[in-house]
């Protein structure tokens, strides 16, 4: 049983490996600054559940930490760019 759990969470490493590939790809061809930063949100919750499955496939809690870091920098980042793409004059 535990061999089955192990390839369900190898599985889920490289799907959230290869998510975070697509992500970046799309982040350099993206048009737009409102794109790039929907990527760039993409790409940190793609690292939290990274972080998340290291902690559970390693059994290391100090992961948890850095994924809940790594949210709470991504949170304030995106309200940065929201107030940023707010206050940009139509002409940008």
């Amino acid at each position: 049983m535990a061999d089955v759990a192990d390839t369900i969470l190898m599985l889920a490493e490289a799907i959230t490996v290869l998510s975070l590939i697509l992500t970046v790809a799309f982040l350099l061809r993206a048009g737009s600054l409102l794109d790039r930063v929907i990527a760039l949100e993409v790409a940190a919750a793609v690292t939290v559940a990274g972080a998340a499955l290291l902690a559970i496939t390693d059994g290391d809690p100090a992961m948890i930490d850095v994924a809940l870091a790594v949210a709470l920098v991504s949170f304030c980042g995106t309200v940065a760019f929201a107030s940023f793409i707010e206050r940009r004059q139509p002409d940008d």
